[in-house]
């Protein structure tokens, strides 16, 4: 039984080794993520911005690359509302569009990036 079972894999293997097999279409992206405090933030060339994020503890700080027009999302969900939607209440935060320009050293932010794209930024939540 045991023989005809390794003849029978090494029959289908040697038949699948003179197959190609396909190219992917497109690897599949390794994104990255920080979470921290902006310690820097400059502008090395026109509309784009650099952003030093200093994470919690002993990890090294994260430089970004983001358009000085990219929208920054809320991270969190505003204090003293049980009402989830926002359907309920007349919240003036809920009107509130920032962009990367306006972040501030000091801002704690997260921040998803691509870093095989010299680390351009993706999403920007502020917290």
């Amino acid at each position: 039984m045991l023989t005809a079972f390794l003849s029978l894999a090494l029959a289908l293997g040697l038949a699948g080794a003179g197959a190609q097999t396909p190219p992917r279409a497109g690897a599949a992206k390794q994104l990255a993520a920080v979470r921290g405090e902006v310690v820097k933030i400059s502008s090395p060339a026109k509309g784009m911005l650099s952003i030093t994020v200093r994470p919690a503890r002993d990890y090294a700080e994260v430089t970004v690359l983001a358009r000085d027009n990219d929208l920054v999302g809320s991270g969190v969900g505003r204090e003293g509302g049980t009402d989830l939607l926002g359907l309920l209440t007349d919240d003036p935060h809920d009107d509130e569009t920032i962009t990367a320009a306006e972040l501030s050293e000091g801002d704690v932010i997260s921040v998803i990036y691509d870093p095989q794209a010299q680390n351009r930024v993706l999403e920007i939540y502020v917290h």
